[in-house]
């Protein structure tokens, strides 16, 4: 019975050797969107044959997919590789190393998708109305979120600017409100976010412009006092020149054209006589 107790004590230990023997290549794999990455753990099955690596992404058993995921085996590595990455190929990918179909041992890798961040170019907001901008972030795990105005950095609502989740990706600070922006809100808004597992940090600018809320009406008043000049001038001009006709039709009549008629008859009377 002892010697019995003593190999069963050994037989453990010697199991757990063997699970002692995974180990994971890269413990963090960053990647491109749409580029091929691979995940790999190193195993030393020793003698026994009946070990065997299987793998889990987010501890869901994962399943080949010939045109997208491969799972790949060598004597010692045993890889998981995807052809096309994107967000959702990224998570914990977890190789378990099993003896007689029981788990040993097993060891987890994180495959992290490259970072990025994005806002509008440029935004004009009239005076007194609310400015609103989305930063639209990529990569996971999702970076976190802060916001840069002139000097000030903000990762939390203080005073005047809001900070909310955005509702699409539920992505906590990714917009940016200012209720009732002043002159004094123009500038550069900087959008930031920062990986501390890729230790990388992106950034985006917008160029917020405010308007006057008095801009449009100053072009139609301008309109305005254009065509009141002109009508005035117009106005002048034909009082003038009215006037004119009239000192003209005067000076056309002198007193000897009008006795003309009269002095004619007189002369035809005197040759009758």
């Amino acid at each position: 019975m002892k010697n019995l107790v003593l190999f069963i004590a050994l037989l453990q230990l010697l199991n757990l050797a063997i699970a002692l023997s995974v180990r994971a290549k890269e413990p963090v794999v960053v990647f491109e969107k749409g580029a091929e990455f691979r995940v790999t753990c190193e195993v030393e099955k020793g003698a026994d044959e009946q070990a065997e690596v299987s793998w889990e992404k987010d501890n869901i058993k994962l399943e080949t997919k010939p045109d997208k995921v491969l799972l790949e085996a060598s004597p010692s590595n045993y890889s998981v590789r995807v052809l096309r990455g994107n967000d959702d190929d990224a998570g914990y990918y977890t190789c378990l190393f099993s003896v007689n179909g029981k788990v040993q041992n097993k060891t987890t890798m994180l495959a992290s998708s490259s970072i990025d961040v994005e806002t509008q170019d440029n935004l004009n907001v009239v005076e007194g109305e609310k400015l609103r901008i989305t930063c639209q972030v990529s990569g996971k795990p999702t970076p976190t979120i802060t916001w840069q105005i002139g000097d000030d950095v903000y990762s939390n609502s203080t005073g005047i600017v809001k900070l909310q989740e955005d509702a699409e990706k539920k992505i906590p600070n990714a917009v940016l409100i200012i209720e009732n922006v002043n002159m004094t809100n123009r500038g550069n808004y900087t959008c930031r976010g920062h990986s501390a597992i890729q230790n990388k940090t992106v950034v985006d600018h917008t160029l917020v412009r405010i308007k006057d809320k008095y801009a449009a009406l100053w072009p139609f008043l301008g309109i305005c006092l254009e065509v009141f000049v002109l009508c005035a001038i117009i106005l002048i001009y034909e009082k003038k020149r009215n006037k004119s006709e009239l000192e003209e039709s005067d000076t056309d009549q002198s007193p000897d054209q009008k006795n003309t008629p009269d002095h004619g008859k007189d002369s035809n009377l005197r040759h009758r006589q």
